[in-house]
């Protein structure tokens, strides 16, 4: 329980609200320690409508050199960006460039431990890198944050507990973030968790030094996402903790779901994290296959 970062990855582009989102994602690898990985998302120049009826070698030879130079005239000013926006905070940072026309861009975020994003998506990143893809798709967890959040992350912490294994493994990855004074509340809505699962992940959260509080909420009429958000708005939580698709992502996507909603209205740093069914099957066939797992909040389910 409780894995170390050591390399953040943050999605940013040209945008305002990427600098301020950048500020955040360098704060919080100088808080951990742990290195800076700068995704910066750039559009890949087109030919101009001349250059596109370029004919004979030269020519075509001309109009990729322009191309290239373009290319590289982007990455370059990108790069001196993202060196002064980190600049003041002392992290090791390293900048890569990820052009929106690349298949393998969300492959590029699986670099680090932790994926930061921000909320809503910054209008140059493509949906490959939107929080619910990165999700889905790489299996690290992902922080996103609301671009004009200024405050700190993880002193009054949220955690959304129905004993799932993506609930476990949230709280798991979050451990890092929560500091080290901080007050854990941990909420079950309409009793979605059992009780003893409940009392396992208190006490393993109080070994650790964290305080800890139970809040257990009747949603009546409200949907979960709604007791979630108005919860968090009453502790005034800097980070909702949370298991990702603990349902089928595609039952989600047909029929709504907690993820999806909290997704879309975050007003607040949110941690997700999500099990992938391939992961899942490894988990559950060395569980078979080797002696009982020791008591922990991650291996169960």
């Amino acid at each position: 329980m409780g894995n170390s970062i050591r390399r953040i990855v943050v999605c940013l582009d040209n945008s305002s609200r990427s600098d301020r989102l950048g500020r955040q994602a360098a704060a919080l690898a100088r808080r951990l320690g742990a290195g800076l990985i700068g995704l910066w998302s750039l559009h890949r120049p087109f030919p101009t409508p001349a250059e596109t009826f370029a004919r004979g070698a030269g020519a075509i030879h001309e109009v990729l050199e322009h191309q290239a130079q373009q290319e590289q005239a982007l990455v370059a000013a990108a790069r001196r960006a993202f060196d002064a926006l980190i600049q003041p905070f002392g992290a090791p940072a390293e900048f890569r460039a990820a052009w929106d026309d690349d298949p393998d861009v969300t492959g590029f975020a699986t670099a680090g431990d932790l994926i930061v994003v921000g909320h809503p998506r910054l209008p140059g990143l493509s949906e490959a890198l939107s929080a619910d893809r990165l999700l889905l798709r790489c299996a690290r967890p992902v922080l996103v944050v609301p671009t004009d959040w200024a405050g700190d992350i993880g002193g009054r912490v949220l955690i959304g507990w129905n004993g799932s294994r993506a609930a476990r493994q949230a709280v798991d990855d979050a451990l890092p973030l929560i500091a080290a004074d901080a007050l854990a509340t941990v909420l079950v809505v309409d009793q979605a968790a059992p009780p003893p699962s409940l009392v396992e992940l208190t006490a393993a959260l109080q070994t650790r030094g964290v305080r800890t509080a139970a809040k257990a909420v009747d949603s009546r009429a409200a949907t979960v996402t709604r007791v979630i958000v108005e919860t968090a708005d009453e502790l005034d939580a800097d980070l909702v903790v949370l298991g990702g698709y603990s349902r089928s992502p595609t039952v989600e996507r047909l029929f709504g779901g907690v993820t999806r909603s909290l997704l879309a209205a975050t007003s607040r740093p949110l941690l997700l994290s999500h099990v992938p069914d391939d992961v899942r099957k490894a988990i559950a066939a060395d569980r078979d296959s080797g002696p009982p797992p020791k008591a922990g909040i991650a291996p169960g389910d």
